[in-house]
């Protein structure tokens, strides 16, 4: 059995009368690239926040790498990388200035920090843009410096809230190659997404998300298999 990274049980949020997150449940195993999956205001990055207790919550528990996470709890904070949905870099700073700037956060080692960031620039292909200010660069290569400086010091679980919204397709081709290598180099992913088709290509597990609960989880084939379908066009 594959160690669980990832465990919330029984998670309500609520905003007054409105209920985010409705006893929602949720277990990710070590090595998953693990897709939420639903429409916007289903709940998915409320439950990215409650996560990483950038949001309290009223109910249920939390525990990553197996400790109960909490605001103050720095050493699974540590392990953890994060591109949020909205780009969140500094335009005052370089491409290269921004990543060694987030990585410097986690590595304070001179050598090793200069190295992760070479190979963060080399992961999602900004060689050539290392001196531009953000101001500078496309929306697709906004998104691979946002990804850049969220994995840049190799965190062991990677969470990714709507990465490829708004980028053109090579670029969301990149960004989903670049997912699957992260994962194949030894991290678990948290992928959310309200694409059906990019979940389907990278995921290796599902939850479908509506109105805050979990409605449906599996792989793809077990997702579809649930499905009886009463028409079928070719």
């Amino acid at each position: 059995m594959a160690e669980t990274i990832v465990k919330i049980d029984s998670l309500v949020k609520r905003y007054k009368e409105l209920i985010a997150l409705d006893h929602f449940d949720l277990e990710i195993k070590k090595g998953e690239v693990f897709g939420l999956l639903g429409p916007n205001g289903s709940g998915k990055t409320t439950t990215i926040n409650c996560l990483l207790s950038l949001l309290a919550y009223d109910k249920g528990d939390i525990e990553i790498f197996g400790e109960k996470m909490s605001p103050v709890n720095y050493g699974v904070k540590k392990r953890i990388g994060v591109i949020m949905q909205n780009v969140a870099v500094f335009d005052e700073l370089t491409v290269y200035e921004n990543i060694d700037y987030f990585c410097g956060l986690y590595i304070t080692d001179k050598a090793t920090r200069k190295k992760y960031v070479d190979e963060a620039i080399d992961f999602v292909g900004l060689e050539d843009f290392v001196k531009f200010h953000p101001k500078k660069l496309s929306g697709g290569l906004l998104r691979r410096l946002n990804i850049a400086c969220g994995i840049a010091h190799k965190p062991e679980l990677i969470i990714l809230d709507e990465p490829t919204v708004a980028v053109d397709p090579q670029s969301r081709n990149k960004i989903l190659e670049g997912i699957l290598q992260l994962n194949r180099d030894g991290a678990t992913i948290i992928y959310t997404s309200h694409y059906m088709e990019e979940v389907e290509q990278i995921c290796s597990r599902i939850a479908i998300m509506d109105k805050g609960r979990k409605i449906a989880e599996g792989t793809t084939e077990e997702l579809k298999r649930m499905i009886k379908n009463t028409e079928t066009i070719t």
